[in-house]
């Protein structure tokens, strides 16, 4: 856990091409994205090493995401399509309906027409058997009976009778038929209009389920849109995380390359003859005191006050109270001073781990006795260089101080 906590995380470079290519990413991200990725500028080698494994699992993530994505295209895609045959055949039906509506409407008008006339030819046939009966049997107004008793014997008395009785038959006879036709067409007509309005009713099921499917329609291309911009923004990351990832490689390889410049720089007879004369003198014991002061300090990423320091904030503090200005983070600082062999290690000197690959991503103070005060994920504390973390850790040591 201690190796993880301490990957470097206590150290910030102000390196300013850096800090603009972050800030270039996260703003990217954030405007594409709506929010910025989960993983912020990675400040040494081992946070270097933990952001990409954050990215490639990002990336493994957005993967996923995009084919689930795609997958439920697919799915919605045909839900749509099914909808859309749903509808298709919803209007034929209710292009059939319409028809049979219109047919039947005027079958209904064709009845009540036919009603109409009937009705009328019903009184015309009424008036003309009175005018019969008035022509034949009467002589102005002459009644039934007067016909009778008109009669000049008992035969024509009987004739009379009989042809008043075959006209009265024939009259009923003619309106029971226009009656039974006037019935018949009520009925057709009341038959009609009760198949019409099933008609209406279907019609209106039909409209309610054309509506219902164009909402889930509706629905379901709102689903797809919303799937297609996932797979959008979601490629976008993905294109977004490989930069990163990319960037986050070349770092890796920077801090490496700079802690292999500054072992060649500490070695350079040039460079050794010039720092032996510049090296301050401090009273060693009591920078010491000093540092130890801020024993449980917490430790805060990119902290360089008392409020919290990282570890080389905490070094870069310590030193400028007495007047030495060394530079920010742990690489830098190791390529300053002079390289100390570990069995010369003095008291005030430098000691600088790679947590969890090469390069200088840890610093401490040396404080005799292979005891360091430094700040790490415990805060400011005492620590054995030579125990089983941070023994294997050490890669050397600087003294910055003059004797």
């Amino acid at each position: 856990m201690q190796e993880v906590d301490n990957k470097g995380l206590c150290h910030l470079k102000h390196n300013r091409k850096r800090n603009v290519r972050w800030i270039v990413g996260v703003v990217t991200s954030v405007l594409l994205l709506g929010a910025p990725l989960e993983h912020t500028y990675a400040e040494s080698l081992s946070q270097e090493q933990q952001t990409m494994a954050q990215l490639q699992a990002e990336v493994k993530q957005t993967n996923n995401s995009m084919t689930f994505a795609k997958t439920q295209t697919v799915t919605v895609k045909a839900e749509i399509a099914h909808y859309q045959q749903s509808l298709t055949n919803l209007k034929s039906a209710m292009s059939h309906n319409l028809h049979q509506m219109q047919a039947t409407e005027q079958k209904i008008t064709q009845m009540n027409h036919s009603i109409a006339v009937d009705r009328k030819q019903l009184h015309l046939y009424k008036d003309s058997l009175r005018a019969q009966i008035r022509v034949m049997y009467e002589n102005g107004r002459v009644s039934y009976l007067n016909v009778l008793l008109e009669s000049s014997n008992w035969e024509d008395f009987l004739s009379r009778l009989y042809m008043l009785i075959t006209i009265a038959k024939t009259d009923q006879h003619l309106v029971s038929e226009v009656t039974s036709l006037q019935q018949q067409l009520v009925l057709k007509k009341e038959a009609q209009q009760y198949n019409y309005s099933l008609l209406v009713q279907k019609h209106t099921e039909y409209e309610a389920m054309k509506q219902a499917d164009v909402l889930v329609e509706d629905q379901k291309n709102q689903m797809l849109a919303q799937l297609n911009q996932n797979i959008q923004n979601a490629s976008t990351k993905h294109g977004l995380l490989e930069s990163q990832i990319e960037l986050t490689q070349s770092q890796i390889q920077q801090i490496e390359q700079e802690t292999q410049q500054a072992q060649s720089l500490v070695q350079s007879s040039s460079y050794i003859q010039q720092t032996e004369k510049t090296l301050p003198t401090v009273n060693v014991q009591s920078l010491l005191q000093y540092a130890e002061s801020f024993m449980g300090t917490p430790y805060v990423w990119g902290g360089t006050s008392p409020s919290g320091f990282d570890c080389s904030g905490f070094t870069q503090f310590v030193f400028a109270h007495f007047g030495v200005d060394i530079l920010r983070t742990s690489e830098q600082q190791f390529a300053e001073g002079l390289s100390i062999p570990e069995n010369q290690l003095t008291p005030g000197d430098l000691v600088f781990f790679s947590t969890y690959a090469a390069g200088a991503t840890h610093v401490g103070i040396y404080i005799g006795n292979d005891l360091m005060v430094d700040a790490q994920d415990y805060g400011v504390s005492i620590d054995n260089i030579a125990n089983s973390y941070w023994g294997p850790k050490y890669i050397g040591a600087r003294q910055m101080l003059g004797n």
